[in-house]
């Protein structure tokens, strides 16, 4: 029977025995006590080295380069997107031409402007004018350039008759246009109100206009920004001046003559430069024999139509009661 010795101290954890730098130490044999120092020494600087896994790195594979995109071919325009095209460019052409037809004939104007008084018609006078033309069996609202008068002279006399021809209403409509638009102004006593009847077609007896009168005053619109009437048919108003009832403004209805004392806001004496500026104007166009007042306030000057006289000077007068052709020449 062998008699074996019993180890005196059991480990203290079987897992961890003979692990440690000091367990392994205990157990080698060493020649030398040096020896067994070193290793002592090495075991504890023994470092412990952790190795981390490492990923693959992806590889990145090239993309494929998307093929250009094919510009489609261009479809024709479909023939529901033509015709809707066409109507709507008829329909801007309608709106514009019922813009420019409200614009010659609105029916809400202001009232009839004057420099020196405030005239008691209104709107509603040019307006019925208007109406009377396009609702009236009129037709001929025409531009006075392009005029071809188809009436006889008589009929154009508005001083007499007891009717308006479409001619001279046609011409006051436009009158009266300018009168809203504050390019044709009165003064005191106001005498627009008498083209205003004949724009609504109304003849008065005493306040008819000669049509030369009207014709004289849009060749003045014409060439001026602004014009300023004084004197038109006296019987209307009530005056009596100067040659009294001799005078065209009087005589054979009244009517017959005009007075202008206003161009571009400039007063005029019959002799300033505006005034001789219009009368150089009407000159080629009046009939032969036409009146022309203000002789003594201007140098003298060479005309063909029109027979000057003295008148005073705050005013040019011109007359058509002795003129020799019923209207004034165009073109």
């Amino acid at each position: 029977m062998v008699d074996v010795d019993q180890q005196p101290e059991l480990s203290d954890d079987p897992v961890t025995a003979f692990t440690t730098a000091e367990e392994l130490t205990a157990t080698q044999t060493f020649t030398s006590r040096r020896e067994r120092r070193e290793a002592e020494e090495r075991s504890r600087k023994r470092e412990r080295i952790v190795v981390k896994p490492t990923r693959a790195e992806r590889t990145k594979e090239p993309r494929a380069e998307r093929a250009p995109r094919q510009s489609r071919p261009a479809r024709s325009p479909r023939p529901e997107r033509i015709r809707h095209h066409e109507r709507r460019r008829w329909g801007v052409h309608t709106v514009v031409m019922l813009a420019l037809a409200a614009f010659f004939g609105t029916a809400a104007l202001p009232a009839y402007a004057t420099t020196a008084e405030g005239s008691t018609v209104g709107s509603a006078r040019t307006a019925l004018a208007v109406q009377t033309l396009t609702g009236g069996g009129v037709t001929q609202v025409v531009a006075r350039d392009g005029l071809s008068i188809q009436e006889s002279p008589e009929s154009l006399d508005s001083t007499m008759n007891t009717t308006v021809s479409p001619t001279v209403q046609a011409l006051a409509v436009q009158i009266m246009g300018a009168v809203a638009a504050g390019r044709l102004v009165g003064s005191t006593p106001n005498h627009i109100p008498e083209i205003a009847n004949l724009a609504e077609g109304k003849a008065d007896p005493g306040c008819g206009v000669d049509y030369r009168v009207l014709q004289a005053i849009s060749v003045a619109l014409d060439n001026f920004n602004q014009v300023g009437v004084s004197d038109i048919n006296r019987r209307c108003t009530g005056q009596i001046e100067g040659a009294g009832t001799d005078s065209a403004h009087y005589a054979d209805g009244g009517g017959h003559a005009v007075d202008f004392y206003l161009l571009n806001g400039s007063p005029l004496t019959g002799g300033d430069a505006k005034s001789v500026q219009l009368i150089k104007i009407l000159d080629p166009l009046v009939p032969n024999g036409t009146g022309l007042g203000q002789v003594g306030c201007r140098a003298s000057m060479s005309l063909d139509n029109f027979k000057p006289f003295d008148d005073t000077c705050n005013h040019l007068h011109i007359d058509f009661l002795k003129s020799a052709g019923p209207t004034l020449r165009y073109g």
